[in-house]
Formats: structure tokens, sequence, C-alpha cells
């Protein structure tokens, strides 16, 4: 077990170091899952951040900044390791963890994550259902498991139409604006009886970029193509034209992360082995209308 001998007075709040792994600080979804976590700590908890910039490398080093005894707890939020690293990690430091937004089996590390392939399923079939039949995806670095299962969701949605997913509208790029900007002026530089009607896109900062892109190249959202986002992050609302995407409870899933880690550091079971499902609703806005060249191929 974890469970610490504590010296100080009764009165004395317990508090926690806690690290917390994200992926892209200059990503709202983080700071949001992180606001969710430092609201849920109150003044028991002491963050410990440690932005790992959507790069493997530099979250293999920050990992080994980390030595046992060093923190309470550790909070992963999107990381981009394989399994294996993780578990090695975990092992290593001796301390609870819990991933957000990552599926691992592990009987010791609980998992809390958005149902990916059913959000992305929803945004296909709203698509579907506005005629648009060639659907583009752009994902976020390709290997990872939340890319992989959002373009299952895309593909399931996309057969049960009676269509197929073209793999040359599928690209991977960094998951930023930049990325996005240039995955998304790549796709347009195809003749343009190829190129998608519609985009569904990795996550909002992305679908930003590519919403900058489409305007680059003179076209309209959603009259010429239709754009998709994943998050919901808060300033989606605000862009122009307001974004449709795929909602993550993000404040929700940090406090839940840390509750967990809580009950984990104090020597109480938690979710034991699997992953908790959260709910990812499609919040409908704007960029996202009819197929201007009408029904879909029979």
């Amino acid at each position: 077990g974890y469970t610490k001998t504590d010296t100080r007075p009764a009165n004395h709040k317990q508090r926690h170091v806690v690290a917390i792994f994200i992926a892209d600080i200059l990503n709202p979804f983080f700071t949001e899952v992180v606001r969710g976590i430092e609201t849920e700590g109150g003044d028991t908890l002491i963050p410990y951040l440690l932005n790992t910039n959507e790069d493997l490398d530099r979250e293999r080093q920050v990992w080994n900044t980390l030595a046992p005894g060093q923190v309470d707890g550790v909070i992963v939020c999107a990381s981009r390791l394989d399994d294996e690293t993780v578990i090695a990690n975990y092992l290593r430091l001796k301390v609870p963890m819990v991933l957000i937004n990552r599926a691992i089996h592990h009987p010791e590390i609980p998992c809390i994550t958005t149902d990916f392939q059913n959000g992305a399923y929803r945004a296909a079939r709203h698509l579907i259902g506005l005629h648009h039949s060639r659907i583009a995806y752009l994902s976020g670095p390709a290997h990872a498991g939340s890319s992989q299962t959002r373009l299952i969701g895309i593909g399931d949605a996309l057969q049960e139409a009676g269509m197929c997913l073209n793999p040359e509208l599928c690209i991977s790029s960094v998951p930023n604006m930049d990325g996005a900007f240039q995955a998304m002026s790549a796709l347009l530089a195809l003749p343009e009886q190829e190129r998608p009607t519609a985009v569904i896109v990795y996550n909002d900062v992305m679908a930003i970029g590519v919403l900058h892109a489409l305007r680059a190249h003179h076209l309209r959202v959603p009259e010429d193509v239709s754009v998709v986002g994943f998050d919901n992050i808060a300033m989606a609302a605000h862009t122009n034209p307001p974004l449709t995407t795929v909602s993550q409870p993000k404040q929700h899933m940090g406090k839940l992360a840390l509750q967990v880690l809580r009950q984990m550091i104090r020597g109480e079971n938690a979710l034991g082995e699997g992953y908790m499902l959260v709910e990812s609703p499609l919040i409908v806005r704007e960029s996202a209308g009819p197929c201007k060249n009408g029904a879909m191929p029979g």
C-alpha cells in the first residue's frame, strides 16, 4: 500500500505533492484539466506541473527528473509514451498514478478517458447527415491511442452509410495550430474534385489552424468545407464561425483524477484495473453545414 504515517497534529490538513504531466501548456484543454485538479485539491494540493510540449524525447527526459520519494502521486494527461514505458515509470517511482485520456491495462493504474470512438462516430454521423461523403480526418500523433480510436469511430459511421474513409484524406500532424494549418493546406492542394468537403479534427486548437488555412485559400466555412473539432475548449464558441465540436468534461476529469489519486494515497481501493469512460456529447454550432454538392452518391 501507499499509506504514509502522518506525525503532524490532527488539525493540520495533510498536503500532497502531485506531479501533473500535460502534453502542451499552450492548449487550453490541458489548462482546464489542471484547473479541475487544483479546484478539487484546494489548499491541500501542492501541484508540480510538468509540460512535455508534445515531444516524446522531452517526455522521457521529464519523467527521468522525477525521483522516488519526490512526490506523493502522479496524474498523467495524454501521455505519448508507449504502455511499457509508462508502467516502468510507475514501478520506478512507487507512488499512485492516474492516467487521463489514455487507456492502459495494469491492475494498479486507473484511467479516466473520454469515449473517443463514440464521439468521433457521432461527429461523422452528423456530417453524413449533412450529405458529406468526402470526409477528411486530421489526426494528432498517428501512434496515439486516442487518435486511432477516433479513426475507428469515423470509419464505423462511414461504413454504416455504405462509404469508406479514403486513406489519402487522413493526415497526422503535430497537434497544434501550425501543424494543422500545414496539414489542411496539403489536403487543399488536391484536385478540387478530390478535396474533402468536411474535416474532423483531432482537437479544437488544430481546428482553429484548419479554419485559418481555409480562409487563406479563400474558402468559406461551412459553405465550402465543414469543420468539426474535439474538446470544446472555451474559445470554440468564439471562433469564426463558432466551432461544432465533441465536448470533453475537462475540469470534471481533472477533479475525478485527483479524487481517485487521493483514495490511492490513503491506501483505499480506487478504480482497480480498467478505465472510466466519460460522456462526450456533440456540440452543434455553425462550422458544419450541408454539402453544397447536394445529396450523397447513391
